[in-house]
């Protein structure tokens, strides 16, 4: 299937490793012109040079989510570099902190997860809307989690921010879509990156995992990327608000 995506402009959060990686490189496949921001500076820009082959269509840049500051200074930088935003993917994310419950969760673990996800997503998603709307074009993709819909207990920071990002998902949705912008997110299960390979590695812990899900297998980064580039497309066109479960089943399970 083409998804007519050569030559857009893409600005792709945690591009260093993980989800964000794996969205790069798929739109890079497709013939994006592929911005990757990241917390890590070197990290990125060693990814993005070698997804961009030397050639200049794919660049790093230092990104802090939670900065305001930090989103006016990559979209400057873009445009110059790169040219008009056509996607914005929101992928970056701090992990979840120990196990802690409701009782015992710090104001600064519950004011990390929620700066480092909700309010990323937010001033990303403040910070490109003003060029789409003039341009009467765009796609936002936000990265969500099947953890918004209750499934992980005791991280209440993380679920209370991915439970966010699902309602302003939606609500942005409503308000973009008269100016021909789609906002849609994707939930992702229980997926083998480098966030989540220290558990997985516990005795046991990938026994357990598969017997969660509903196809015998633990889902892998490219899973999830497939279908945000596939939103980030004229191809889902008619997709406005939609939050796309890739879990494998386990949230059905």
């Amino acid at each position: 299937m083409d998804l007519s995506l050569d030559g857009k402009v893409a600005i792709v959060t945690g591009a260093a490793s993980g989800f964000g990686r794996a969205v790069a490189t798929t739109l890079a496949a497709e013939g994006v012109r592929v911005a990757g921001a990241d917390i890590n500076e070197a990290a990125v820009a060693t990814a993005m040079k070698e997804l961009g082959g030397g050639s200049g269509a794919c660049r790093g840049y230092a990104l802090d989510v939670a900065s305001r500051d930090g989103w006016s200074a990559l979209l400057r930088d873009v445009e110059q570099d790169l040219g008009p935003v056509d996607i914005l993917c929101n992928i970056a994310g701090p992990a979840p902190g120990p196990v802690s419950g409701h009782l015992d969760t710090p104001d600064d673990e519950w004011i990390r997860q929620i700066e480092g996800h909700l309010s990323g997503v937010f001033r990303g998603c403040q910070s490109v809307l003003p060029g789409m709307m003039e341009r009467r074009y765009g796609k936002i993709v936000n990265m969500c989690s099947f953890t918004a819909h209750g499934t992980v207990a005791n991280i209440p920071g993380y679920d209370a921010a991915f439970g966010g990002i699902l309602a302003y998902t939606k609500d942005l949705a409503r308000f973009a879509a008269p100016h021909n912008i789609n906002v849609n997110c994707v939930s992702p299960g229980n997926i083998e990156t480098p966030m989540t390979q220290g558990w997985m590695s516990e005795p046991g812990a990938r026994d357990r995992l598969l017997q969660t899900t509903l196809i015998g297998r633990i889902g892998q980064p490219d899973d999830v990327a497939n279908w945000v580039v596939f939103l980030a497309s004229d191809r889902a066109q008619h997709a406005v608000g939609v939050e796309i479960n890739v879990s494998g089943g386990q949230l059905i399970a």
